[in-house]
């Protein structure tokens, strides 16, 4: 799966879940500062991202909390299966 796809469907996973709009979300977004996710909306998030791609849940970390970043540790999770 490659990166613009994994961008677009995490991206949707946000929308849907925190109910942002698609503007708010870009490649330096950062989940907690920008789209004010709390600690139960990260562990959502995670597990929706986990059972999407079929990967583990990621364990969360500051750097997984930019979109950027996030989606290409799913897309390496992913391919790497």
């Amino acid at each position: 799966m490659n990166y613009q796809t994994v961008f677009d469907q995490t991206k949707q996973i946000l929308m849907d879940y925190l109910r942002v709009n698609e503007e708010e979300i870009t490649p330096d977004t950062h989940l907690v500062n920008d789209l004010i996710a709390d600690s139960i909306a990260l562990v959502e998030l995670g597990f929706r991202l986990a059972e999407t791609f079929n990967i583990p849940m990621p364990q969360p970390t500051d750097e997984l909390y930019i979109m950027k970043n996030l989606v290409q540790f799913l897309t390496d999770q992913i391919n790497a299966a």
